[in-house]
């Protein structure tokens, strides 16, 4: 366990970037119900940050949360609330700033988890610092959350239970009510782009393009039932066919609607709509009006892993959370519990379904609250 200077008390101390927004608030209120940490609200608004704290700490016998002002962009301020922090979970966007969280981190001796969509400039920062993080005896964990996060951990669990995993197929449905306005739906175009949207599966030795654009129809079961996907490709994924010896491997998405995946999202890649700010009015404008012609109830997200063994067994799980921010903090915290018992504290920079224990992970999420639906076939007579 890589925090044997520790600090001066024996409870961690975890300190939650955007900690009053909904999925860092959410988080928040699982860690205050399943662990005995200190959290610390960051953000840059004071009175929300404290407003917050003093809802987690109503009914405890001693309060364990506060909360501080600080902006991700001012790395003085993150460190003079890092040093007193064994963790930084990153809950807010850091596009433009992940080097300046990353610096404060490593000056203040605080590991580090981040559950935002940057993926592309977060793993470049990280891989600039590696050396460091690794001479500090830092662990730094990187697409944690449902997506990305879980693909690769259900990944790891088919390997897990089938022994020799052969193919492996992980599909998303996103069927969303509300989107948070059209700032939410500003944030999201530039998810689309830091995602490293493209169709690309794991087939005959490589991933690559799949012909006729490579469309699966998959039963998500009621009340959605079957549903067209489309492939594309993410950053934890990439490794996984040489380390699982994987035959085919792809993931895939629905729910926004035929003509907002096949058309919409096209065009916004390609002119590079949204991305850092460019067009991102007109884009979660255009997306605003797409979403609400075309999405149709029920409204839900679900994930779902369908792994072949090389004797023809099966397995199959299904998550269903109650919404799409307990979707991101129920396995945020289930890994929390792995990390707070050092049992994947290493030194380094790891993505976190490669690092945790997958059994483990899902036991926790179903504990939390997560539906986990997990069904083995046997290989055909």
């Amino acid at each position: 366990m890589i925090h044997a200077e520790s600090r001066a008390h024996s409870a961690k101390t975890i300190a939650i970037l955007g900690g009053y927004g909904r999925a860092g608030g959410a988080i928040a209120r699982h860690l205050v119900q399943q662990t005995d940490t200190r959290i610390v609200l960051v953000g840059r608004d004071l009175q929300r940050a404290r407003k917050m704290a003093e809802q987690l700490n109503a009914g405890l016998p001693a309060p364990r949360v506060s909360g501080v002002a600080a902006d991700v962009r001012d790395g003085d301020a993150l460190r003079r609330i890092l040093r007193d922090a064994d963790i930084a979970l990153v809950c807010t966007r850091t596009t433009g700033f992940v080097e300046t969280v990353v610096e404060a981190a490593l000056d203040t001796r605080t590991d580090l988890l981040d559950i935002t969509l940057n993926s592309t400039e977060t793993q470049e920062v990280c891989h600039r610092w590696r050396h460091e993080i690794l001479r500090r005896g830092r662990c730094f964990i990187t697409e944690a959350g449902v997506i990305p996060g879980m693909p690769s951990a259900l990944v790891a669990y088919a390997a897990a239970k089938l022994g020799r995993l052969k193919n492996a197929t992980i599909a998303e449905l996103m069927r969303l009510r509300e989107w948070g306005g059209r700032e939410g739906l500003a944030g999201f175009l530039e998810d689309i782009h830091n995602l490293s949207w493209g169709s690309r599966v794991y087939s005959n030795g490589a991933w690559r393009r799949p012909r006729g654009g490579g469309k699966k129809v998959v039963d998500f079961g009621a009340p959605f039932g079957p549903q067209t996907c489309y492939p594309y490709q993410m950053a934890e994924l990439h490794d996984l066919p040489a380390r699982y010896q994987l035959e085919e491997l792809g993931q895939y998405a629905s729910g926004f609607g035929h003509w907002v995946t096949d058309w919409l999202f096209a065009l916004f890649v390609i002119l590079k709509v949204g991305r850092r700010g460019r067009g991102a009015g007109l884009g979660a404008r255009t997306l605003d009006w797409a979403f609400r012609r075309f999405s149709r109830p029920p409204y839900g997200f679900r994930l779902m892993l369908f792994g072949e063994g090389a004797g023809g067994e099966t397995v199959q799980v299904t998550l269903v959370p109650k919404d799409e921010y307990e979707a991101t903090a129920i396995p945020v915290v289930s890994f929390l519990n792995q990390w707070l018992d050092g049992s994947v504290v290493k030194p380094g920079v790891w993505m976190m379904g490669h690092a945790a224990d997958p059994e483990r992970l899902l036991a926790d999420m179903e504990r939390l609250g997560m539906q986990v639906i997990k069904k083995h076939g046997r290989p055909p007579a």
